[in-house]
């Protein structure tokens, strides 16, 4: 990962006012947490293969008494968008905003490709990682106009039953 891309991310904001973190640390007690860049390095399995993560220059809360750290909502968010480029997968905004490029309500797309609206709704949300064989269904679908074509047309995917031997 290269070290610009954690500091790149639009709109995050930098100073502990902005940020919304307990001043309290929850290993000392004290009121000593304040935003520290930090290397940060997490590990994450996702579909059987295992991941580490390194983003340098994370801004966390950091403890100045006991060096303590916590993982805000802020980090949170940059930590996932990390770990979902790392792992090669289409991001939750990317998800919403192919869908509405293409004039789909979340309805119509998980009825295309189906799968529950719930479910889309939690991939658009973050609330759920998508599988990497829907990621890569999602692709084609948002990049292969012959592949909307097709999931829309059910008789185009009856598959013809087994000649009996």
């Amino acid at each position: 990962m290269n070290r610009g891309e954690v500091v790149e991310k639009e709109a995050v904001p930098m100073t502990q006012s902005e940020r919304e973190f307990s001043p309290k640390c929850g290993k000392c007690r004290q009121r000593a947490m304040a935003l520290s860049p930090v290397d940060y390095t997490t590990e994450f399995a996702h579909d059987g293969r295992r991941y580490t993560v390194t983003i340098p220059g994370l801004l966390l809360p950091r403890c100045g008494n006991c060096g303590e750290i916590a993982i805000d909502a802020v980090a949170e968010e940059l930590i996932t968008a990390a770990c979902l480029r790392h792992a090669g997968l289409l991001s939750p905004e990317q998800i919403r905003q192919q869908r509405q490029a293409l004039g789909l309500t979340q309805q119509h797309l998980a009825d295309l490709l189906g799968i529950g609206v719930q479910t889309l709704s939690r991939w658009e949300t973050g609330g759920q990682i998508q599988q990497r064989a829907f990621d890569r269904m999602l692709r084609a679908f948002f990049t292969v106009p012959e592949l909307r074509q097709a999931l829309a047309d059910e008789e185009r995917l009856q598959v013809p039953e087994p000649d009996a031997a």
